[in-house]
């Protein structure tokens, strides 16, 4: 790795962890730009997928830090006794929906690099009394978990914030379990880009974002088979998705 790629991943990462931040703080989420597709609280994440009844217990503070784009528990089929890593867990949203199906024979792990949404997610961790969830402080590039140790992989909108999105994907690997899953949300370039890229368009799930072809790829080069996209709608800019992806970590007999 050459030392200007090296600089040039850590300031993507430096400007990535102080957005992040702000909106741990009370700032709005950089996903979407202005429109209503940026709606918070309750009114944001209905509009991406999660029902009333799903959500109902979870603090306010929690909905208004949420900056995923999509619902990948509503694709993950989990189930009880299972163990969930959550990828850029964030305030904690999708890990408490994920303590709820796994129940309290199973466990679920949230990585995240920035204090203040760990230091979010575990305050609302206490007041919902969730003994099946811990968040750990880690960059996805090196999980801080150890090889084979959980059966399914989430995220929401944040592997497409990596500088080295393969490095992501061989972790991942890693992490599961052989039979595992990797079922999650994030933002795909289709087509050409207006601009080079800014630190504010990584930021804002923008310039970071791969193809379709690109991350298949990826996946199937980590050792992942069967890669699929689940469902996929319009992103808030042009030449963008935000879509649903699945892969398998195969049991071998």
């Amino acid at each position: 790795m050459t030392q200007a790629r090296t600089r040039q991943e850590s300031e993507v990462k430096a400007a990535v962890r102080e957005v992040y931040s702000r909106v741990a703080k009370g700032d709005r989420s950089c996903c979407g730009g202005e429109g209503p597709e940026t709606q918070r609280g309750v009114a944001g994440v209905e509009r991406i997928g999660y029902t009333p009844e799903r959500i109902g217990d979870v603090p306010p503070e929690v909905l208004e830090s949420n900056a995923g784009i999509g619902n990948p528990i509503g694709r993950a089929n989990l189930r009880p006794g299972e163990t969930v890593l959550d990828l850029g867990s964030g305030a904690g949203l999708d890990c408490f929906l994920a303590a709820k199906e796994v129940g309290p024979s199973g466990r679920v792990i949230g990585v995240d690099m920035t204090d203040a949404m760990l230091a979010k997610a575990e305050e609302n961790r206490r007041k919902m009394g969730l003994e099946n969830v811990e968040f750990r402080k880690g960059e996805l590039e090196s999980m801080p978990v150890e090889d084979a140790s959980v059966d399914v992989i989430i995220s929401n909108c944040v592997i497409n914030l990596s500088p080295d999105k393969r490095a992501v994907f061989r972790e991942a690997f890693r992490a599961l379990r052989p039979g595992g899953r990797f079922v999650v949300s994030d933002v795909l370039k289709t087509g050409e880009l207006a601009s080079e890229g800014s630190l504010e368009e990584w930021c804002a799930c923008i310039a970071g974002a791969i193809s379709e072809a690109d991350y298949i790829e990826g996946l199937r080069a980590a050792g992942f088979e069967n890669p699929e996209i689940l469902d996929r709608k319009p992103y808030v800019a042009d030449g963008l998705e935000s879509a649903t992806v699945r892969a398998d970590k195969l049991a071998r007999g």
